[in-house]
Order: structure tokens, then C-alpha cells, then sequence
């Protein structure tokens, strides 16, 4: 009789630890791919998440939760019970995040938005979108990565590896770039490489989509008369990016990217271009307009001539000291 009551006690007891909730900090873990479940545990046991591991431990191996843990992060909070970490762990209910990679972002500015949000490794991915082997695998030609990865919003699961994180995005991309916008290029005279550097200058330039075949219109001119592009933004791209404005010297760096000193489009894309910006590549407006100049709006003012040109900077810069 005394054992059976007391088998009883027992029963109690575990069903007690095993599905009454406890109390728990915020708190995370992340399960590296065929990390031991010993290490697992002594995670969850490091962050007070688990009250007993040698218990967890043991019921997690007969249970079969050893075999199957789902790398990646999880995160505890609240109250939970045993039995609710271990249902978590055996589902792979891992953390996943919302990623959104803006029009006009270059890959330092993606590398780190994944390594900050995501817990990328940014090693890897600074290797690999420079791989050429690698990128020739997803389509990309060129070795270098910038202006393939397709600015979009992203589910990511936490720790997501760089080679996942680049091909989703790449693949994002071709499904976007498909064969009637390569064809299109291909009637204007210029490779799919030429199309997203174009593009690319034209997102770093333009604010307002509307501006932005007018924009497009003024390169293209500008390649038509043999005369340089002369942007702004390849200039700060090939400094590595600038936190301030361009000052008389900095057009005089020597980067293969600087387009005041050399004729036609940068190696290279110089961001990761939207799809307005690339129809704007595709679809410039016809006009005149060789010059631009912002007017500290967001807009810019369109002139034909370098005396105008001239005449709008004098204008834009009264403007700014009356307001």
C-alpha cells in the first residue's frame, strides 16, 4: 500500500514538473546545426530557462527529442512549462525575423542589415557575393554580387546562413528581371549588367519615382554626345560611402567607380536597384535635358544647357538661404 502511495506521489510530482508552467525571463538560445542535445540543455539551463537538466535531459533522450532538435534560435518569455520547451524544440519552432531590404541599398548595407537582424555571419557573406564560381551557380555572371540581391521584405529564420540568405534574395531577383526586360535591354544595345548599373545610378539619384525616366533620360544623353555621367553617388560608392557631402576634391578620387573621371557606366551596379528604377533604365523619357541639380525637396531641376545648369544651382542656393 505504502508504494503504491508513494508511486502516486511520484506520478504527481513529474506530471507537475512536466506540464505545470514556470516562470521565465526573456530569454534565447540558439542551436548551432548537429549541436550535441547535452549543450542544448545546458543552454537552456544557463539562461534559467530549465529548473532541472538532468531530468529534462533524460526525458528529452527518451522522448526521441534528442535526435531531432531543429537548429536555429528559440526564444522563451514568460511562463512555460517542460513539457511546452521540449513541444517548442521538437516542432523547430525557431525565431524568425522580418527583413526589408530597401531600393537603392548596396551589399555592406545588406551584409550588415543581415548580420544585425538575422545574426548572418558577415564573413561569409562578404566572401561569397564576391565568389565568382559561387554567383555563376545562381545566374550571376559578372563575380560580384551588388544589384542581384532583389530589394524586398524577407522572412528569414534567425541564423540563417549566408548562402541561404543570398540565394532567396538572388532568386528574388530573377523573378522579377525575367527574359522580356533582359530582351528589352538587349534592343537598346546594352547587357543586364549595363541595365542594373544604369538603374542603380538612377535609384541613388531620383527620390520621387516620377523624376525618375527624366533622370534616366539625362545619362543616356549624356552617353549619346560621348560626354561623362558625372553622378555623385558612383563618386561615394567607390570612397566606400561618405556620411557627409562631396566636397571639390572628393570628385578628383581615383576610383574605377568615379564617374567624373571616366567615361560611361561604373564596373559595377552601385546598389541593389527597385523595379521603377529599372523600367526608368528601360523606359527613359525623351528629352533634352543634360543637367540636373537637387532643389533640397527631395525634386530636382532639369536644364538643357551648362549656362542653365549654372543659372538653376545660383537659384536652388538663394532659395535655401531665404528659407
Amino acid at each position: 500500500m505504502l508504494s503504491v502511495v508513494l508511486g502516486g506521489i511520484l506520478i504527481i510530482m513529474f506530471a507537475w514538473w512536466l506540464f505545470v508552467p514556470h516562470r521565465i525571463s526573456p530569454a534565447s538560445i540558439f542551436v548551432e546545426r548537429g549541436e550535441p542535445f547535452y549543450k542544448v540543455v545546458r543552454q537552456l539551463k544557463d539562461r534559467e530557462v530549465v529548473a532541472s537538466p538532468w531530468l529534462f535531459s533524460k526525458v528529452g533522450i527518451v522522448a526521441g527529442l534528442d535526435r531531432r532538435v531543429v537548429p536555429g534560435r528559440y526564444d522563451f518569455s514568460r511562463k512555460a512549462s517542460n513539457f511546452g520547451i521540449m513541444r517548442k524544440l521538437w516542432r523547430g519552432d525557431i525565431a524568425y525575423m522580418t527583413l526589408t531590404i530597401p531600393e537603392g541599398v548596396n551589399l555592406r548595407q545588406i551584409g550588415s542589415l543581415l548580420s544585425r537582424r538575422c545574426g548572418t555571419d558577415r564573413r561569409i557573406f562578404d566572401s561569397l557575393v564576391r565568389d565568382s564560381l559561387y554567383l555563376a551557380n545562381l545566374g550571376i555572371k559578372t563575380g560580384f554580387a551588388e544589384g542581384y540581391l532583389f530589394p524586398e521584405t524577407y522572412r528569414f529564420e534567425w541564423g540563417i546562413s549566408a548562402n541561404d540568405a543570398i540565394t532567396a534574395m538572388v532568386n528574388q531577383f530573377f523573378a522579377h528581371v525575367d527574359g522580356t526586360i533582359t530582351a528589352r535591354a538587349d534592343s537598346m544595345g546594352y547587357s543586364l549588367p549595363d541595365l542594373l548599373a544604369m538603374a542603380s545610378i538612377i535609384e541613388r539619384e531620383g527620390f520621387f519615382s516620377d523624376e525618375y525616366p527624366v533622370i534616366a533620360s539625362v545619362y543616356y544623353n549624356r552617353f549619346r554626345r560621348g560626354m561623362k555621367l558625372q553622378a555623385d553617388p558612383t563618386v561615394i560608392y567607390g570612397m566606400g560611402g561618405l556620411d557627409r557631402d562631396l566636397s571639390v576634391d572628393d570628385y578628383k578620387f581615383p576610383s574605377a567607380y568615379n564617374t567624373y573621371i571616366h567615361k560611361g557606366l561604373p564596373p559595377t551596379p552601385i546598389c541593389s536597384p527597385g523595379m521603377t528604377a529599372i523600367s526608368a533604365a528601360l523606359y527613359p523619357d525623351s528629352t533634352d535635358y543634360l543637367y540636373f541639380v537637387a532643389d533640397g525637396s527631395g525634386r530636382h531641376v532639369f536644364t538643357k544647357t551648362y549656362q542653365e545648369h549654372l543659372a538653376a544651382i545660383r537659384d536652388v542656393k538663394r532659395g535655401r538661404r531665404s528659407n
